[in-house]
Formats: C-alpha cells, sequence, structure tokens
C-alpha cells in the first residue's frame, strides 16, 4: 500500500494511486465479510420464496412437503410499523458564538424543508425496515443544483438501495454514525450502455462486491464503478470579520473582501487553522475514472444505521431480528412439514367386518363416506359377534407436535414478542393490563428506535453544518417548520443600519455554532390531533385543565358541531374571567367594554343595544387601529425623508470641504508664487544697487585723475 509523509512525517495514505484504493477497499471488505453474509442471509430469509429453508434441506427433500409456515416477517412487520407511527424530529439550538435562537429557528425549519422535498421519512422508514431485519442500512447527503437553468444548489437526502452490497466503511471508525471514518467506499451498478456514455475510455471492469454467490439469477447484467470519499486535511488560515462572520481566506474570500470593506465590515483577527474537506473520486478495477471532486462536506455524507451495534474484539459488530429466528424459524417449517407429510401418508380410518356381515348391504357400504342416511345395516355373524368396528386413521409423532409448538414459544421469547404484548390475549379484558404488556413488549424493540434516532441525529448535523456553505449567497428559501406551516425567508440580505449607517446581514448562517438533537415520539395525522390528545393526557394528571382549555379543544376536533360548543364554552369561560385579555380577539375586547360599560351605567339595555355598542366599539377601535397604522407610515415616511435629508447635508458638507480645500490649494499657491516674485525683485534690487555702487566709485576715480588731465 503506497504512503506519503506530511510536514510532520506523519505517514499518509496515498489516495491517489489506484492500487492503494483497490487495496483499501479489500481491507474493509475483508473486516465486515462476515457481518455481510449473516446479513444477506437475513434478507433472503425474509424476501426469497425458499429463503426460510438451509439450501441443504430443501435440495434433498424435492418430492416431499415443504411447506413455510412464516412467523418471522409479522415480527419484522410489528417493529417497522411502530417506526412508521413515529416521528422523528430534528431540533437545533444555538450552541456558542454569535449564535442566535432566531437563526437556529431558520436553519431548524431550513433542515425540515430539506427532509420534506427529499421524502426522508420515507428514507428513514425504509433504511428502519432494512436495519431491524439484517442489522445495517442507511442513506447519503449530496447537494445538487435546485433547478437545471440556475446556480442555486440544495442539499438533498438521498437513499441508498442494496445498502448491503453497496457501502464499505474504514474498518477502523468506531463510532456508531460513521463520523470518524476516513475513507468510505460507496458502489454503483450501471448498464453497460450508461457506463460508455459516461466513461467511453473506460476498461468495463467492476470492481469487487465482495458476495460469495447470487441468490437470482434471472437480472440485468450492470458493470460495477466505486466511488471513493475520503477526509483530506489542509492549513487554512481563518479570518473574524467585524460582522461575526469567519471565513476562510481563499479565492472566494479574496473576491468578496472588497466588497465587504465597502460595506464597513472589517478584519479583526486571524489565525491558522487545518480544515477538513472530504474529496470524491470514481474509478473501476482497471484505473481512475475521473479526477478528484471537492465535497462541502467536512465528513463522509454517508449515514448508517446499525441494529445491536457493538464494538468487540476492536470489530463492529450489528444483527437485526431475524438473525436470531433463523433456526426456530426452520426447525418450525420442518416440523410442521413432517407433521402433514405423516398425517397424509398414513392409512384411513376403516370400519372392519366380516364378509357374512356386509352381505347384501355391499352398495351402502361402498357409499359409507358420501351417503346421508341415517341407519347402516349388517348381518350378525355367530363367528365375530358384535357391531363391526371402525380402526386405523392418522397416527403422527406426538414428539412433531411438541417440537412444533416449541418453536413457536422460542420464536416469541427471542424476539421479546409475546401474544399478550402484541395484544392478542383474549383472557385479559383490561385494556390497561393489555397496554402494559404492549409497553413491556417494546422494550425489545427500542433499540431500534435508538439505533434510528442516532442516523437522523447525524443527519442533521451534517446538514446543519453544510447549509452555510451551500446557502452562502442573497437567496429566497422556504422555512417548514414543526406544525406544518411554511414562510418564505431572504438569506444573507444586505441592508443599511439606520443608526450607525453600516450595513449589516440578514440571516446570516454563517455565525455562531449550533447543536443537533433528534427526538422520537407518536406520529399524527396533524397538529389538532395531537392537540386532543395532549391536552386530554394532562387532563388525565389535572382534570381542571379542561375547565381552562376546553374551547381549545373543542375547537380542535374538526367538526362543526364541536365548533359552535366551543363557542358557547369561550363565551362562559370569558363570563367567567378565565381567558386572559391578551388572548382575546380585537372583537371580544370590544364586547367585554361595552359589557362593562353598560354595567356601571346600571342599567338593563336591550341585548340588540348591547351588539349595536359592541359593534361601534369593535368600529371604533378598527378605525384607531387604521389611524395608528396610518400614523405609523407617516412616522416611517418622515424618517425615510431625515434620512434622506441627513444623507443630502452629508454629501453638501462633503462638497463644501472639498471646495475649501481647494480654495486654500489655490491660496497656498499664490502665496508662493507672491513670495517667489518678491524674492526676485529683491535680488534684482541688490544688484542694481551693487551696479551703482560700482558706477560711483568709477566716477570717483575719474574724478580722482581730471587734475592731472592737462599734465599729462
Amino acid at each position: 500500500m503506497a504512503y506519503t509523509t506530511d510536514e510532520n512525517d506523519e505517514y499518509l495514505v496515498d489516495y491517489s494511486s489506484h492500487q492503494t484504493i483497490l487495496n483499501l477497499m479489500a481491507a474493509s471488505q475483508e473486516a465486515d465479510h462476515d457481518n455481510r453474509e449473516k446479513a444477506r442471509e437475513a434478507h433472503l430469509f425474509c424476501d426469497k420464496r425458499d429463503g426460510q429453508w438451509e439450501p441443504y434441506w430443501w435440495t434433498n427433500n424435492v418430492g416431499k412437503p415443504r411447506y413455510t409456515f412464516d412467523m418471522v416477517n409479522p415480527i419484522v412487520d410489528q417493529v417497522t410499523a411502530e417506526i412508521e407511527q413515529a416521528d422523528f424530529d430534528i431540533k437545533v439550538s444555538p450552541m456558542s458564538g454569535p449564535a442566535s435562537k432566531d437563526t437556529a429557528m431558520i436553519i431548524d425549519g431550513l433542515v425540515r424543508n430539506i427532509e420534506s422535498m427529499s421524502r426522508a421519512k420515507d428514507i428513514y422508514i425504509n433504511a428502519g425496515r432494512g436495519m431491524a431485519t439484517a442489522g445495517y442500512d442507511g442513506w447519503m447527503i449530496s447537494h445538487k443544483y435546485a433547478d437545471p437553468q440556475s446556480f442555486d444548489q440544495d442539499l438533498v437526502i438521498e437513499p441508498i438501495a442494496n445498502f448491503i452490497d453497496r457501502v464499505w466503511f474504514d474498518p477502523a471508525s468506531y463510532l456508531q454514525d460513521k463520523s470518524d471514518a476516513q475513507y468510505a467506499f460507496l458502489l454503483h451498478a450501471m448498464s453497460t450502455q450508461e457506463y460508455v456514455k459516461r466513461y467511453p475510455e473506460g476498461s468495463q471492469a467492476s470492481v469487487s462486491i465482495d458476495r460469495e454467490g447470487d441468490a437470482y439469477y434471472d437480472k440485468g447484467q450492470v458493470i460495477v464503478v466505486g466511488q471513493l470519499f475520503y477526509v483530506e486535511q489542509e492549513a487554512s488560515d481563518l479570518v473574524l470579520m467585524s460582522n461575526g462572520a469567519v471565513y476562510t481566506i481563499d479565492d472566494d474570500f479574496e473576491k468578496i473582501k472588497d466588497e465587504m470593506a465597502a460595506m464597513g465590515i472589517e478584519e479583526v483577527r486571524r489565525r491558522k487553522a487545518f480544515r477538513t474537506k472530504v474529496c470524491s473520486r470514481f474509478f473501476d478495477q482497471t484505473d481512475w475514472l475521473e479526477d478528484k471532486q471537492d465535497t462541502i462536506f467536512d465528513r463522509v455524507p454517508i449515514i448508517p444505521v446499525y441494529g445491536n451495534f457493538k464494538i468487540v474484539e476492536n470489530k463492529t459488530i450489528y444483527w437485526g431480528v431475524v438473525e436470531k429466528l433463523l433456526d426456530p424459524q426452520r426447525v418450525l417449517n420442518y416440523s410442521l412439514s413432517r407433521e402433514i407429510e405423516e398425517g397424509a401418508l398414513a392409512p384411513r380410518a376403516k370400519y372392519w367386518m366380516t364378509l357374512t356381515q356386509a352381505a347384501g348391504h355391499e352398495d351402502t357400504l361402498a357409499s359409507l363416506n358420501t351417503n346421508s342416511d341415517p341407519v347402516q345395516f349388517y348381518n350378525p355373524d355367530p363367528e365375530n359377534p358384535g357391531a363391526p368396528q371402525q380402526q386405523g386413521g392418522a397416527l403422527v409423532n406426538p414428539g412433531l407436535r411438541t417440537i412444533s409448538e416449541s418453536m413457536r414459544q422460542i420464536i416469541g421469547q427471542t424476539a421479546g414478542m409475546f401474544a399478550a404484548s402484541m395484544g392478542d390475549n383474549p383472557g385479559l379484558q383490561s385494556g390497561v393490563a393489555i397496554e402494559r404488556l404492549q409497553t413491556k413488549g417494546d422494550n425489545g424493540t427500542i433499540k431500534y428506535f435508538r439505533a434510528l434516532e442516532a442516523a437522523i441525529a447525524s443527519t442533521g448535523d451534517i446538514l446543519v453544518k453544510a447549509i452555510p456553505k451551500v446557502y452562502d449567497a442573497q437567496r429566497t428559501v422556504r422555512l417548514l417548520y414543526e406544525d406544518g406551516s411554511t414562510e418564505m425567508k431572504v438569506l444573507n440580505e444586505p441592508v443599511i443600519d439606520n443608526q450607525t449607517g453600516d450595513i449589516v446581514t440578514i440571516n446570516d448562517l454563517t455565525k455562531g455554532q449550533y447543536s443537533v438533537a433528534c427526538r422520537a415520539g407518536p406520529s399524527f395525522r396533524n397538529k389538532q390531533q395531537e392537540t386532543i390528545e395532549t391536552i386530554i393526557e394532562i387532563a388525565k394528571v389535572d382534570p381542571s385543565i379542561i375547565g381552562m382549555a376546553g374551547d381549545i379543544l373543542l375547537n380542535a376536533i374538526p367538526t362543526s358541531a364541536a365548533t359552535q360548543i366551543g363557542e358557547r364554552k369561550r363565551l362562559q369561560m370569558m363570563a367567567q374571567g378565565l381567558i386572559p385579555q391578551s388572548q382575546m380577539t380585537e372583537e371580544e375586547i370590544a364586547q367585554q367594554q361595552a359589557a362593562a360599560q353598560a354595567q356601571g351605567q346600571g342599567q338593563q339595555q336591550d341585548p340588540a343595544m348591547v351588539l349595536a355598542q359592541a359593534e361601534m366599539a369593535k368600529a371604533q377601535a378598527e378605525q384607531m387601529r387604521a389611524q395608528v397604522e396610518v400614523q405609523r407610515l407617516q412616522l416611517d415616511t418622515a424618517k425615510i425623508q431625515l434620512e434622506a435629508q441627513k444623507v443630502q447635508a452629508n454629501l453638501q458638507a462633503e462638497q463644501a470641504s472639498l471646495q475649501l480645500d481647494t480654495f486654500n490649494a489655490q491660496t497656498n499657491r499664490m502665496n508662493t508664487q507672491i513670495k517667489a516674485q518678491e524674492a526676485g525683485a529683491k535680488i534684482q534690487k541688490e544688484t542694481v544697487q551693487t551696479e551703482g555702487i560700482q558706477i560711483d566709485n568709477q566716477m570717483k576715480v575719474v574724478s580722482a585723475l581730471n587734475p592731472f588731465r592737462g599734465r599729462i
């Protein structure tokens, strides 16, 4: 196996070596080969027509009764039905940093919308059935373009059919959700035409699927290619911005750096960090098929679901419901088939008589089993006194019946499900007793709920960490809330803070850290049903709840009669003062005020007049609300105008400042020129003065020489 070393001389797997990848996949398959064979056997036991017989007995009993009395699939159905009737809800909560409840609600609604668009509930249920059957199943997360004509991408939860034959994890990973796996393999079976279309230069050589034999032979021909997911670590610089966002310094950051600076977002500090990313690459048995592709995930985006997950001798082991039921079910099939065979081969019971007794009655004796004659005659025989006697008949081995009954009990005990715990006990008349036995039977299946909860929580963790990377631009998304309501929300929207003038980003999902939990509860057709059952359950503990919430309970029942009763109940509760004013409607508040006014006047008013006053009060309230709304709009308009004036004043101030700077610069230039001119004039003056002095000296010399001019 090829290795490379990093800057610390630590050995790293050379993921660029094709032979190294084949060796890694072979090692992963070898480490889990025994578990996979048991898991495949469990699936075939439930799904294949002759799967509940051992191949040896099935082959060597041709021509004999080989019947299947399936008691295993109903048990699997029972576990799966309980999973189908539960709701698995991912809950996102703020954890650290500048995380907030509002942002957590947005991420929570976005995760729920991703699940809805991906039909994740069906994916979870199917994987739960596979896990309950064989102990191993799962799904994956990918990101795709939201629309062929768009650059926006969405996260998608996708099923992985035939998970047992297609997914292989790093055997050195020990966590149940395999979040610590350094690599994983996902095998894809494609037709020859699809392979040639995608990889025209490929060798068409399938990779190994590590299966000892085929149970089905009538199927299409396929080529199996592998997809490698592996974790790659690279050093990077992290930068914390003034708006609280953290970015990795790369080409993408450099592209938006100037824009953030223009918005007033500055760098606060930076540090070195190691970023983990997952890369993907396709290959066949001969060579690589595609170049390496970077993903937006920081861990392998394949989520396994393990039943009875354990680590024993540094090895992952798992199993489902079926594995422990194989032997008793096979013995039951064999023993009941032998009972039927012995009963079928045993001679019928017949009447034994002498020829003398039968003489003259041959016709009625021949049709003894089919005629409806009330009497059968016979002749007395002195040599054999007495009536003819019936003798013989099927004599089945009683040991087979004992074995069959024992296997039935063993199957129920092994699965942890008994007739009473499944509600099948006519002797128990108390519904409470049956419910308690059913709850006791759930103890054997709760571990499968916990396994599915762990996998779905891991799914939520991957989604929450990937959402800021995928939904990183300004876009409008749909949020799906817990009660089924939806809302359109704009993400990463830049707005101007009117107080500071800074540009801030609204609904920025990159801020803060968030935790994820998954909780399983009973499935309800809608929130009305959940409200009804919840209130009734609380009322069993505190009966006064019905008096305090009777209107809510009745209005939640989807019938017109219940709605009318609910209105009457609410009027009664209002008269008793049980409804706080904060929960009243505007109409109810107006009616209450009108009633209080009438009571204060001490007059017995006509009900029609009271109603008219209530309507008038309601109209006044509506008018006041409209006036308040108009005032609010006027105030908003005034604020906008004030901001515009403020901006205009700032611009004028900047222009005046610029003009003043220009005037000062011109003045400085003129002063410099004047000083230069004054200096030049001074120099000229001094030059003239110097020349005058020289001329005076010369004149003095000439004057001094004049007395001697006549003498010379």
